[in-house]
């Protein structure tokens, strides 16, 4: 269920996401945006008198306006700036979190961001700032988060899987849910609900086969872990299919198939 707020043609939504369907979400409106990389370097000045014609964005504070200007060769600190301006009628909410998540992660760097709202462009825009000297790090990793699924239908990157079917030696049910990414091979999954109240996975990924290890803490408080193969397939539907043959730590075995839900943003 979403409710939308519309305000001077701005829109905060408010919705319940898995982490991964946010993801796919917000990389869509990442697609959807018109980004512009500004020239040159800009800064941070106080402000005297007016704001100056070539400043981006002027704030105030109890002292008085600071404004973001093209950065004068004294400038202590220099930065970056992409302006961001969302498409109309699109749920935008969490952008700049997440943005700012990845860049932190991705390449060790803080952001700031100024928002505005211009209703005849269609409502929304932003500011990004960075770190001058990380400005083509931050343009390729944007440049990488824009580019729509790849043509492997196999890729496990940014599904979420639900439980067809077990066997009696499995802990999961119809009530847990699989959030999973991949990249480069590599796979990880998170997984709750049912008798499970946290569990991951690690593993990687041959073509159709994916080695992994994975633990799991169950609502009675025992923590399990063991090792599983699983052979990725596309069903007749067109979902991904996870055939899981697992072992326990104790040696125990079992199988377990699990059915992607479907992605209505994957173009």
């Amino acid at each position: 269920m979403r409710r939308r707020i519309s305000y001077a043609g701005r829109m905060v939504s408010i919705s319940h996401e898995r982490q991964v369907e946010s993801e796919r979400r917000l990389r869509a409106v990442l697609r959807a945006a018109q980004l512009v990389h500004l020239p040159g370097a800009w800064c941070f000045q106080r402000l005297d008198g007016d704001s100056p014609v070539a400043a981006l964005s002027t704030v105030r504070d109890v002292d008085g306006l600071c404004a973001l200007v093209p950065a004068t060769p004294d400038a202590v600190e220099q930065f970056g700036v992409t302006l961001t301006t969302f498409a109309p009628q699109i749920d935008n909410s969490g952008y700049v979190g997440w943005l700012a998540t990845a860049i932190k992660q991705r390449l060790g760097s803080g952001v700031f961001v100024i928002c505005g709202d211009n209703p005849r462009r269609g409502g929304i825009f932003d500011y990004l700032g960075y770190p001058l000297e990380v400005a083509d790090a931050v343009h390729a990793l944007i440049d990488e988060l824009r580019q729509p699924a790849g043509s492997d239908p196999l890729d496990l990157d940014l599904h979420v899987f639900e439980v067809v079917t077990t066997s009696p030696a499995s802990a999961i049910s119809r009530d847990t849910w699989f959030e999973f990414h991949e990249r480069d091979g590599v796979v990880e999954a998170s997984y709750t609900g049912g008798e499970i109240v946290t569990g991951r996975l690690v593993g990687r990924r041959d073509q159709d086969r994916v080695s992994t290890a994975y633990t799991q803490l169950r609502v009675d408080g025992r923590l399990q872990t063991g090792t599983a193969t699983m052979l990725v397939e596309i069903g007749t539907g067109g979902q991904v299919l996870l055939i899981e043959d697992y072992t326990w730590s104790d040696g125990t075995m079992g199988r377990n198939v699990l059915r992607s839900v479907e992605r209505h943003d994957a173009a």
